[in-house]
């Protein structure tokens, strides 16, 4: 009797488990304070790229800007993955290069943006050793343990 409990509860336990989603983040949107740091009117494309790293897309409609998306999929089972959050950062820039408005796009605009099926592969920050070993010293926030 006290096995046959046990084994229908591991079995339940297997059940349960088994159906649970699977979480997958995809994308790069900088931290706050990473765009706190950019000044409109001041910072030009090539040293935001210097400092946040490539973005996924780059719109050269009218004024050119930078869009940085982060998106997190759930999958279930076996039915598609549906998108649970998307974050989208666009960095506009005027005809000189000059970073003019920080835009963080909600959820229905951020849902008119195409994308194209082609893959890219990012290069990101390239960060040499020495600050790969001692680049996060002090450099914690309480954001990246919330994520």
């Amino acid at each position: 009797m006290r096995f046959s409990v046990l084994g229908i509860a591991i079995v339940i336990i297997f059940f349960v488990n088994a159906c649970a989603p699977i979480k997958r983040i995809s994308g790069y949107v900088p931290l706050d304070m990473e765009v706190e740091r950019l000044k409109v009117g001041k910072t030009n494309k090539e040293e935001v790229i210097s400092k946040l790293g490539d973005p996924l897309i780059r719109e050269p409609k009218l004024h050119s800007s930078l869009i940085y998306i982060q998106q997190e999929f759930e999958t279930k089972a076996f039915l598609k993955p549906r998108v649970n959050e998307r974050i989208v950062v666009e960095l506009v820039f005027d005809e000189n290069e000059v970073l003019s408005a920080i835009n963080f796009l909600d959820e229905k605009a951020a849902n008119n943006i195409t994308f194209d099926k082609n893959k890219i592969s990012s290069k990101g920050r390239k960060l040499g050793f020495w600050q790969q070993m001692f680049g996060n010293i002090g450099n914690f926030s309480s954001e990246q343990f919330l994520n």
